[in-house]
């Protein structure tokens, strides 16, 4: 299921996800049903299947985010031959998941922010 919420980059580059009331309801029965990273999924489909905004774990991008469990998402995202994750752009992460859930502050506020995490350029061929 893919869900109608507005993703731009503020001028203060953070990620800002925007929902409205019958998206925010959609979002809450889907949090009831399927796991945090499905549905965070579905929320940025139509984004990451044109280019941009692209979910991942920090563990499995280059250049590593660190030591963290933080959801991240990044500007767009491209496979070297090996199989490895290749942010290229800005990524933002989540910093309040241990205590806050990103798409609980989406479904309660409308609007939930992503911190930058920082700016990767595509690094040459391995």
């Amino acid at each position: 299921m893919l869900f109608d919420v507005d993703v731009q980059v503020s001028a203060a580059e953070r990620l800002v996800m925007k929902a409205d009331e019958c998206t925010r309801q959609e979002l809450r029965e889907a949090l009831t049903s399927r796991d945090f990273f499905t549905v965070l999924s579905d929320i940025l489909e139509p984004y990451f299947t044109n280019g941009s905004f692209r979910p991942f774990d920090a563990g499995d991008a280059n250049p590593y985010v660190g030591i963290t469990s933080a959801p991240c998402v990044a500007e767009d995202m491209s496979h070297i031959d090996d199989g490895t994750n290749v942010i290229v752009g800005r990524f933002w992460f989540f910093p309040d998941y241990m205590l806050r859930c990103p798409i609980e502050e989406l479904v309660t506020h409308g609007e939930v922010s992503w911190e930058l995490g920082g700016n990767a350029t595509e690094p040459t061929d391995h």
